[in-house]
């Protein structure tokens, strides 16, 4: 029995890779693993208090279905979150997923037909490349330009535009490469997207997760394009395990795209109930909120700037400082081949050092640009060790 045509060619990379590190594993190896972006698989927990609120959901016997739309205080704490981002909302153009994923796959589902166009930035998230080949739409990328801190380029922009073109997708801050965009980019961006008649899909999951800046919501910057403001609990709150996520219709002219997105919901019956009560108690305790997330930003503001200190004294890597969320995005410079891809690289450094990282291509980087992500979550004794393995296999693969 053959499988579904739809999925031929979907891969995503940053589970691609465990395989080959579990067959090591099995072997009695020990893996330094900077490949998940699970800050729970680190020295990372959810705060008390938003885990207190689940059992408290639970006990109380929040254990049936939720509205499919997701349940209502929440929603109203969304509403309250994204007046504190700056900007107005509704409670009818909120709604919950579960996770983040489920929401860019709604929507994608909701917007795309077969022969429409997509624009992500370059690199990017995997599953934006993968959904758009699932419903038959086409990939095309705007560069973020490393050398100016992975910003990206708008003159790129209009090389890629087409009449097909639906969509433009805004990861801020950026996953892999931790980049950040200020106010005046965001701007360009949305601009753009006002200029062409593009709906931007503003993936915000890790806004709370900035070093030296604000990370600017997207829909406080317009009154008239479209936008569909993405967040959730996964990152912010720590509970990526939790699969809760919520996105929020601004500036539609109609209802037909959120009427759809909705409907698919309902298909689905609904998001934890349990788990909606929990995170509606997240948003809404910013008291409780914010000394956690000094302490998660503190933690995280180390290993950033350990990170970004030891990969540039490797030889033959030069890494961007990230701006957000906990990735870098090393750079390899070969100019002698001696890695025939950015694949060889990431494979040939866990067999021999056993340090997991994932191969920049797999982001739908600039082809042969030669990148690999990691993420800086372990603790530093960690990170100190992994980049003192990845340091000894450049050097002994000729590199000083």
């Amino acid at each position: 029995m053959e499988a579904a045509k739809r999925l031929d060619g979907i891969t995503y990379a940053i589970r691609d890779v465990i395989a080959a590190s579990q067959e090591l594993e099995k072997q009695g190896r020990t893996i330094l693993k900077l490949n998940i972006g699970d800050p729970n698989a680190y020295d990372f927990d959810t705060p008390d208090y938003v885990k207190k609120a689940l059992h408290e959901a639970i006990e109380s016997k929040l254990n049936g279905y939720a509205d499919s739309q997701g349940f209502l205080r929440l929603r109203q704490a969304i509403v309250a979150q994204n007046h504190r981002r700056g900007f107005d909302s509704t409670t009818e153009n909120v709604v919950v997923s579960s996770g983040l994923s489920e929401a860019v796959n709604f929507t994608y589902a909701s917007l795309l037909n077969p022969g429409d166009e997509v624009m992500s930035p370059s690199p990017t998230y995997p599953q934006y490349e993968a959904l758009a080949k699932f419903y038959g739409a086409k990939n095309t990328y705007y560069e973020l330009v490393e050398e100016n801190g992975f910003l990206p380029d708008v003159d790129d922009l209009r090389k890629h535009v087409t009449a097909k073109t639906k969509a433009i997708v805004l990861i801020n801050p950026n996953n892999p490469t931790g980049s950040l965009l200020p106010e005046k980019e965001v701007r360009k961006l949305l601009d753009f997207a006002g200029e062409h008649g593009l709906v931007v899909m503003a993936d915000e999951i890790y806004s709370e997760m900035v070093f030296d800046e604000t990370a600017v919501a997207a829909a406080s910057l317009s009154k008239d394009v479209p936008i569909i403001a993405m967040n959730g609990l996964s990152k912010n709150f720590l509970a990526p395990g939790w699969r809760m996520g919520w996105v929020t219709f601004c500036n539609f002219p109609d209802d037909n795209v959120k009427k759809a997105f909705i409907q698919l919901c309902r298909l689905r019956l609904s998001a934890s109930y349990p788990v909606e009560y929990a995170s509606a108690v997240a948003l809404e305790n910013t008291g409780e909120y914010e000394p956690a997330k000094r302490q998660m930003l503190e933690k995280l503001r180390r290993r950033r700037d350990l990170a970004f200190k030891r990969l540039n004294e490797i030889p033959g890597i030069s890494c961007v400082k990230p701006g957000g969320a906990f990735y870098a995005f090393p750079q390899i410079h070969d100019e002698k081949n001696v890695f025939a891809d950015d694949k060889q690289f990431v494979y040939d450094l866990l067999a021999e050092h056993g340090v997991l990282t994932v191969f920049g291509s797999g982001f739908a980087e600039k082809p042969g640009s030669k990148h690999f992500r990691i993420v800086f979550l372990p603790p530093e004794e960690t990170l100190e060790k992994a980049f003192g393995e990845i340091e000894k296999f450049m050097r002994k693969r000729g590199f000083a």
